[in-house]
């Protein structure tokens, strides 16, 4: 059984602070605790209630299969330890170390940049967007939320275990990096040229920014790129918009 020292370190994996310290975190429910193990994320260990796996028999077996650590937890501890009001009766404790530690890497893979996405469950939803189109490798810029704040990481379900790198970069670093590198830089802007109609040749980063602020100007000087309007909306979502673009770059 759990101890209240062990609960009350758990329960600290909702702040940031706790997270950069321990280099860990927490997801919640089978979903996304599948999808982690098919991904190989590094789960240190599994709490589950004991009626848990009635329904969920496969998992366990899963779990059982990849030496996966774990043990019973009653409800009410879960319930201190969870970010959700009403938990599925199942966490696991994820290392984060190899994003935390990783460093900008010339892998002639391209990059997204996300620059000031504040609401962390737009940022789940772009990064399952890009695990989708086969992104690997992610720039956060300062004033973006926490990639593994807990909302985040429900919203992407896993898709944050298939990436070779996830983590901040100041302004000066990131466009030194890809401007070395060789990169074309493309940053979604309103004004910018329609992104159906550019030619690319060679690895790119895409720069995003949040619906209300937009991106940094620092990256204005680079080529701008949009999604051709045919309604009268005035912007669009930004994961809706990441879809979009890396629909038009990839295919």
């Amino acid at each position: 059984m759990i101890s209240k020292n062990k609960i009350k370190f758990l329960r600290s994996l909702q702040l940031k602070k706790n997270r950069l310290t321990s280099k860990l975190t927490i997801i919640e429910g089978s979903r996304i605790i599948d999808e982690a193990i098919n991904l190989n994320a590094k789960i240190t260990k599994i709490f589950y209630v004991s009626k848990f796996f009635d329904k969920n028999k496969s998992l366990l077996t899963k779990i059982d299969l990849n030496g996966i650590p774990h043990d019973v937890i009653e409800l009410k501890d879960l319930k201190e330890i969870a970010d959700t009001d009403n938990p599925q009766g199942i966490i696991a404790v994820v290392s984060i170390k190899k994003y935390l530690d990783s460093k900008l890497i010339d892998t002639n893979e391209n990059y997204v940049i996300l620059d000031q996405i504040s609401d962390p469950g737009n940022l789940g939803t772009i990064l399952r967007t890009c695990a989708w189109y086969g992104i690997n490798q992610i720039v956060l810029m300062p004033e973006s939320v926490d990639p593994f704040n807990l909302k985040c990481l429900r919203s992407a379900m896993g898709a944050h275990f298939s990436f070779n790198y996830i983590n901040y970069s100041d302004y000066d670093q990131i466009i030194s990096f890809l401007e070395k590198n060789n990169y074309n830089i493309l940053c979604s802007n309103l004004n910018g040229s329609d992104v159906s109609k550019i030619s690319l040749k060679g690895k790119w980063a895409l720069v995003l920014g949040s619906e209300a602020h937009g991106t940094n100007m620092i990256f204005k000087k680079f080529n701008n790129i949009t999604i051709s309007k045919k309604g009268s909306i005035d912007s669009l979502n930004v994961s809706v918009a990441t879809g979009i673009l890396l629909d038009r770059l990839i295919n």
